[in-house]
């Protein structure tokens, strides 16, 4: 099956997987009606003018960079995986990590600790092994390395958010048993900043990568997800009481300004969805790209350059 297909298949997996737990498992969840749902619906237009405009900027700034006269990609015929696995480190040290962090998940489970430290000890050996790939594919492959980095952490967010709704699953909709593997970071404040993280590295990185056209497509549905969460950063600051009321639906969720048929753990299991899949595809477009450059190099087609970025220029 070609990778399109595969995709589309997959993506149309979860869009039945969403449809199914909105119609069978409905949130527990406060729920503004009618007019009152509407109380703030000056800000949300103000977020939605606000990220159209930026992103009418950024589209602005991006295009500059084609009519200084960036290259254009060239033929994408190099394989990608050896761009994207662990370079930094030889294959034994990359199987010593896993060993390490399976023992040590493994023993926080046979001590009864919770889901969160259970996985935050996982993780814990990863930490430094990332950090050193994401300095050495920065040394030899320039802003290739923020975009990876930057994936890789917006897999991550997702798979929180798959945590959560699979957690409703299992409960029969109830959201306070419900809130992820890591339930103390679930709040507003966290959310806001963590997606004006990944919007604005994502609007960063256009510049680098203006012609991947995966990229833009991340731009696009992280902005939708950003003016959702201006507008209830806004909301949870301003009025509490209304936000805890049911005015954390936010816009589109089911009881938002507008409403959908979603809940909000569901639409903002929909909109990491639609940021992560391009971002996953951009970071595989531009490596395809760095792996031909780097064959080029190699074999005396293009002059090697002291400066990094070159490879991905």
């Amino acid at each position: 099956m070609r990778r399109p297909a595969l995709v589309l298949s997959g993506l149309g997996f979860v869009a039945i997987f969403v449809a199914y737990l909105t119609v069978r498992v409905p949130v527990d969840i406060p729920m503004h009606m009618g007019e009152e749902a509407r109380r703030y619906w000056p800000v949300a237009l103000a977020a939605g003018a606000a990220m159209f405009t930026t992103a009418a900027f950024v589209m602005a700034w991006a295009r500059s960079r084609v009519r200084a006269g960036a290259s254009a990609s060239t033929a994408l015929a190099a394989p990608a995986a050896a761009v994207l696995r662990f370079q930094s480190l030889p294959l034994f040290a990359v199987a010593g990590v896993a060993a390490i962090s399976w023992l040590l998940a493994s023993m926080a489970a046979m001590h009864g600790m919770p889901l969160w430290s259970i996985v935050l000890a996982g993780l814990a050996p990863w930490v430094p092994v990332i950090g050193l790939e994401a300095a050495w594919k920065h040394q030899h492959y320039g802003v290739f390395a923020l975009l990876w980095l930057l994936t890789l952490l917006q897999v991550g967010h997702m798979g929180e958010h798959s945590a959560q709704v699979s957690q409703l699953l299992m409960t029969n909709g109830d959201l306070d048993r419900s809130h992820g593997v890591f339930g103390a970071l679930d709040f507003e404040t966290v959310h806001f900043y963590w997606d004006s993280t990944i919007w604005v590295i994502t609007a960063l990185l256009l510049h680098r990568f203006v012609r991947n056209p995966w990229l833009w497509v991340a731009f696009g549905a992280a902005s939708l997800h950003q003016m959702e969460h201006v507008y209830l950063y806004f909301v949870y600051l301003a009025d509490m009481d209304f936000y805890a009321s049911g005015g954390l639906a936010g816009i589109l969720g089911k009881g938002g300004v507008i409403g959908s048929p979603l809940a909000r753990p569901y639409l903002h299991f929909t909109y990491n969805l639609c940021v992560t899949v391009p971002m996953v595809l951009a970071l595989w477009h531009e490596s395809r790209r760095v792996a031909d450059r780097v064959a080029e190099v190699a074999s005396g087609g293009a002059p090697r350059s002291a400066h990094p970025e070159a490879l991905v220029g």
